[in-house]
Protein backbone atom coordinates (compact mmCIF):
# COMPACT_ATOMS: atom_id res chain seq x y z
CA UNK A 1 0.00 0.00 0.00
CA UNK A 2 1.28 3.66 -0.32
CA UNK A 3 0.32 5.20 2.97
CA UNK A 4 -1.76 4.91 6.14
CA UNK A 5 -3.25 8.30 4.89
CA UNK A 6 -6.21 8.51 2.23
CA UNK A 7 -4.16 10.27 -1.08
CA UNK A 8 -6.46 12.31 -3.74
CA UNK A 9 -7.87 9.82 -6.55
CA UNK A 10 -5.62 11.65 -9.19
CA UNK A 11 -2.31 11.35 -6.82
CA UNK A 12 -2.97 7.64 -6.06
CA UNK A 13 -3.63 6.69 -9.93
CA UNK A 14 -0.15 8.61 -10.80
CA UNK A 15 1.53 7.23 -8.21
CA UNK A 16 0.16 3.41 -9.07
CA UNK A 17 0.98 4.32 -12.82
CA UNK A 18 4.62 5.22 -11.86
CA UNK A 19 5.30 1.95 -9.55
CA UNK A 20 3.72 -0.39 -12.27
CA UNK A 21 5.09 1.25 -15.28
CA UNK A 22 7.76 -0.71 -15.59
CA UNK A 23 6.13 -3.74 -14.83
CA UNK A 24 4.34 -4.32 -17.80
CA UNK A 25 6.14 -6.94 -18.75
CA UNK A 26 5.75 -8.48 -15.45
CA UNK A 27 1.88 -8.65 -15.96
CA UNK A 28 1.07 -10.49 -12.50
CA UNK A 29 2.91 -7.97 -10.33
CA UNK A 30 1.53 -5.07 -11.83
CA UNK A 31 -2.20 -6.83 -11.03
CA UNK A 32 -1.04 -7.27 -7.54
CA UNK A 33 -0.56 -3.85 -7.20
CA UNK A 34 -3.37 -2.45 -8.68
CA UNK A 35 -5.50 -5.01 -6.63
CA UNK A 36 -4.10 -3.85 -3.66
CA UNK A 37 -4.10 -0.47 -3.81
CA UNK A 38 -7.93 -0.99 -4.88
CA UNK A 39 -8.56 -3.13 -1.69
CA UNK A 40 -6.58 -0.16 0.31
CA UNK A 41 -9.37 2.48 -1.18
CA UNK A 42 -12.29 0.15 -0.61
CA UNK A 43 -11.08 -0.18 3.28
CA UNK A 44 -10.75 3.50 3.93
CA UNK A 45 -14.05 4.25 2.47
CA UNK A 46 -15.93 1.45 4.43
CA UNK A 47 -13.51 2.97 7.45
CA UNK A 48 -15.13 6.34 6.74
CA UNK A 49 -18.67 4.84 6.00
CA UNK A 50 -18.51 3.51 9.52
CA UNK A 51 -17.38 7.01 11.03
CA UNK A 52 -20.18 8.37 9.38
CA UNK A 53 -22.96 6.26 10.34
CA UNK A 54 -21.79 6.45 14.02
CA UNK A 55 -21.37 10.47 14.14
CA UNK A 56 -24.84 11.26 12.24
CA UNK A 57 -26.67 8.14 13.82
CA UNK A 58 -25.43 8.40 17.48
CA UNK A 59 -24.57 5.23 19.70
CA UNK A 60 -28.02 3.14 19.91
CA UNK A 61 -29.89 5.25 17.08
CA UNK A 62 -31.72 3.61 14.38
CA UNK A 63 -29.51 0.46 14.38
CA UNK A 64 -25.97 2.46 13.83
CA UNK A 65 -24.08 0.26 16.41
CA UNK A 66 -25.05 -2.82 14.44
CA UNK A 67 -24.61 -1.29 11.08
CA UNK A 68 -21.11 0.29 11.72
CA UNK A 69 -19.67 -2.92 13.27
CA UNK A 70 -21.01 -4.47 9.22
CA UNK A 71 -18.93 -1.64 8.04
CA UNK A 72 -15.96 -2.57 10.36
CA UNK A 73 -16.60 -6.07 9.30
CA UNK A 74 -16.20 -5.71 5.65
CA UNK A 75 -13.63 -2.96 5.63
CA UNK A 76 -11.09 -5.59 7.86
CA UNK A 77 -12.49 -8.53 5.39
CA UNK A 78 -11.69 -5.93 2.14
CA UNK A 79 -8.40 -5.17 3.10
CA UNK A 80 -7.49 -8.84 4.66
CA UNK A 81 -9.12 -11.84 2.10
CA UNK A 82 -8.82 -15.32 2.70
CA UNK A 83 -7.21 -16.92 0.50
CA UNK A 84 -5.27 -14.56 -1.77
CA UNK A 85 -2.31 -13.79 -3.09
CA UNK A 86 -1.32 -10.26 -1.35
Amino acid sequence: MLSSGAMEPRDRATSIWYRIAGLIGQRDIAVDIIEGEIRSAQHEALLEAEQLVVNTLGPGGFGAESLAKTLRERAERTIRPTGGRI
